[in-house]
């Protein structure tokens, strides 16, 4: 088994025209060009996506290869995911050479065996590159091709680029080396994440509601800020692909995303000094003026500023890049109770809405308030985790109803202002 640790880009034919001779820069080794054709298997009833696993057989140069990937997990915007390849006599599928930890323990192998099924095909040409980068070796990709599932196709044309060797962060900094290219943005979806939704005829993307941020039990203050910036990342990926899709509102969405990562600076900035998020902030500030007006997604998010804070943001994550500016005092705080820490810093948000809404106001004076309302709210959404979600998202949800105007104002008011406060009345504690 190995740990596959990659970063995938949509590319426009633009750059995957410009990008070889960027590559070529890199003194990197390799250059040619490969077919592969991929078939992807599952059960009719989908078992194999139901525990987030793909299995595919990859055929090259007559040589067959079956590769198993588990869902693994994102860390600083990077995927980490278990793989196991297995070379094969032919294109003919065989689990029983996998080994049995691979599978869940509720899945029966031997009937899997005997239900997997071809479901969709990804045949693409690739290009690829073996990069010596600082303390790393890299394989960088060009795909293009296509995604087929019955009458169903879609094309492939990405980047990709994944760690042989080395340190997982330094694919974050040879990756900002490529984007000088105009046209790369960050893949929120695998091909057999694109693949099953063209099987099911469900490639429509909707907007996900932002939900509560569960944090990992004993959780430390940082490791809260870690989860809350994968939180907000993995929440602005999604709504980019909202607004790649068309859905109204996603550009309104992709700004609440960046709302949200400011507000996660601001929440911990007693801890993280301001001059450890200053070149963070004032890339988040660029973008949100250019958004202030309605866009075309293309026109924004191929651009090579806005890829360049994502990698930024995702460097700052992975390096833990606040450690640098933090004296003792500050490590302490990082390493005491985010469950304490929510308790101090939910109290102060309602301190602060008590102050906004203390009182019956005008449709103006309810207008001025809403950016304060906004950020209170991802707060709670960020620092309720801790506690009983059956207690913490009534609450949330009432004091978004009024931001949203849903009703009388001034009874919505009432209403927020009067509720229970959940975090001294819930019995989970973390």
């Amino acid at each position: 088994m190995t740990v596959e640790i990659e970063l995938k880009f949509v590319a426009t034919s633009e750059a995957v025209a410009a990008l070889p001779e960027i590559i070529s820069r890199l003194k990197a080794e390799g250059g040619a060009v490969q077919q592969l054709s991929n078939t992807y298997y599952d059960t009719a009833e989908g078992t194999l996506r139901c525990h987030r696993i793909g299995l595919r057989v990859r055929g090259c140069n007559d040589s067959w290869e079956m590769t198993l990937k588990s869902a693994g997990n994102t860390v600083g915007g990077v995927a980490h995911r278990a793989e196991h390849n297995i070379p094969l006599p032919s294109g003919k599928l065989d689990i029983a050479l996998l080994p049995t930890d691979v599978w869940p323990v509720d899945v029966d192998v031997s009937a899997l065996q005997t239900q997997l099924q071809p479901l969709f095909t990804t045949d693409f040409q690739r290009q690829s590159w073996l990069v010596k980068f600082q303390q790393s070796q890299i394989e960088i990709a060009i795909d293009q091709g296509h995604i087929t599932a019955g009458e169903a196709s879609e094309a492939i044309s990405e980047l990709e680029m994944e760690l042989k060797q080395g340190n997982a962060a330094d694919i974050l900094t040879l990756a900002q080396q490529l984007t000088s290219v105009k046209g790369l943005r960050l893949g929120s979806q695998s091909k057999a994440a694109r693949g099953y939704g063209l099987l099911s005829d469900d490639t429509a993307i909707v907007i996900t509601p932002m939900d509560v941020l569960i944090v990992p039990e004993r959780a430390t203050v940082e490791q809260g800020l870690e989860a809350s910036l994968e939180w907000a990342f993995a929440y602005w990926q999604r709504n980019e692909a909202c607004w790649f899709d068309g859905v109204p509102q996603a550009q309104s969405a992709v700004n609440h995303s960046l709302t949200a990562i400011r507000q996660i600076l601001a929440l911990f900035g007693g801890i993280i000094p301001r001059k450890a998020t200053a070149p963070l902030r004032e890339r988040l500030t660029e973008l949100e003026q250019q958004l202030e007006v309605a866009q075309e997604a293309a026109a924004v998010c191929y651009q090579p500023g806005y890829l360049q804070l994502k990698l930024a943001l995702m460097a700052w994550v992975m390096n833990k890049g606040w450690r640098i500016f933090i004296d003792d005092k500050g490590k302490q705080k990082l390493a005491g109770s985010f469950k304490r820490f929510a308790d101090i810093m939910l109290s102060r948000c309602k301190s602060e809405l008590k102050e906004a809404f203390n009182k019956k106001l005008t449709n103006d004076g309810y207008n001025d308030q809403q950016s304060r309302l906004e950020r209170q709210i991802i707060n709670f959404y960020l620092l309720s985790g801790a506690y009983d979600k059956e207690l913490s998202l009534p609450y949330i949800e009432v004091w978004q109803k009024l931001f949203d105007a849903e009703g009388d104002r001034d009874t919505l008011r009432r209403n927020a202002m009067e509720q229970p406060l959940f975090w001294l009345n819930s019995s989970q504690h973390v």
